[in-house]
């Protein structure tokens, strides 16, 4: 699973990189913004998913 998303990852990252690449340079450096905090959102959530199911399992233990 986690070579699926992996993968899925890389391809988006050449995807943007692509269409980055054909745009002219004031649309690139947006869409490259836009791109980048795409990814600082999705990098936050999928770190408080792991702390919250960090927490349940460690509760769950103890």
């Amino acid at each position: 699973m986690k070579w699926i998303v992996g993968l899925l990852a890389v391809l988006a990252v050449a995807v943007a990189v692509l269409l980055t690449a054909r745009l002219p340079g004031e649309d690139a450096i947006r869409f490259a913004g836009y791109a980048g905090t795409a990814a600082c959102a999705a990098l936050v959530s999928l770190g408080l998913r792991w702390r919250a199911t960090r927490a349940q399992r460690n509760k769950r233990a103890g």
